[in-house]
């Protein structure tokens, strides 16, 4: 769970804009302290120096409030797939007729 940034603005549809320091990716978990899911991150907006984080609340478990610390949730990273030789020599090799 890493810091993402504080709720700067609840839109009218109830997306959240959060002001943080670096992009991260989308569709990215949001959860608040309680590790809650608040939403997930569906676009970047705002100069690169010091990005937004429009964040959709749509299936959210919990309700944030303006200026509450939100966290990205950081599961567990993806095991890399072999797509070296392994992968090739697994293909059926074609017989010359």
């Amino acid at each position: 769970m890493k810091k993402l940034g504080k709720v700067v603005v609840i839109t009218n549809k109830g997306d959240l804009l959060v002001r943080t320091s670096k992009p991260i990716r989308l569709n990215s978990r949001i959860v608040n302290q309680e590790l809650k899911t608040v939403g997930k991150a569906v676009d970047i907006i705002g100069p690169v120096s010091a990005p937004y984080i429009v964040v959709n609340t749509r299936q959210a478990e919990a309700t944030a409030k303006k200026d509450e610390t939100l966290y990205l949730f950081r599961s567990e990273p993806r095991q890399k797939t072999s797509r070296g030789k392994k992968a090739i020599s697994s293909k059926k090799k074609r017989t010359k007729k």
